[in-house]
């Protein structure tokens, strides 16, 4: 009995070819993950020295790290951001840069910890699909700095 093998390749294709597809999104999608979480670190380390090297978490600090998340990340000038936050709360669709209030002083020695909470958007229409699979709706990139105050105060 001789078979005809005929159209089994394509076939076979049709089955292995959404698997390679998914595969290659989830690459990308990944690539762009870590460029924010790249950046968002940067960002919060920054500050962190920043407010260490004035010995106050001041506002002009918080929005040159907002105007960074603007320039510096995939989705910055796509979101909101809040700059003003004192607790690390997540916003949907809003990045949070929290720290100490602004008129508070350390002295030499004192930690100041600054964070910023980043929410995840997915580029590619795979990802916005597969996004039932997590636990959560939304996702979030979450870095802290600390950094000891420089400045003696009197």
């Amino acid at each position: 009995m001789i078979r005809n093998n005929r159209g089994s390749q394509s076939i076979e294709m049709l089955f292995v070819l959404p698997l390679i597809l998914m595969l290659f999104f989830m690459v990308v999608e990944m690539g762009f993950i870590m460029y924010d979480f790249v950046a968002v670190n940067y960002i919060a380390n920054s500050m962190a020295v920043q407010a260490a090297t004035q010995g106050c978490f001041t506002q002009d600090i918080r929005d040159s790290g907002a105007n960074y998340i603007r320039t510096w990340t995939t989705g910055g000038h796509n979101i909101g951001i809040n700059a003003s936050a004192t607790i690390p709360a997540p916003s949907e669709n809003t990045a949070v840069i929290w720290g100490p209030p602004s008129g508070q002083k350390f002295n030499r020695g004192q930690m100041i910890e600054v964070g910023i909470i980043y929410p995840i958007n997915f580029k590619t229409f795979v990802m916005k699909g597969l996004s039932w699979m997590v636990d959560e709706e939304k996702l979030y990139l979450r870095s802290n700095a600390s950094a000891m105050s420089e400045i003696f105060i009197e």
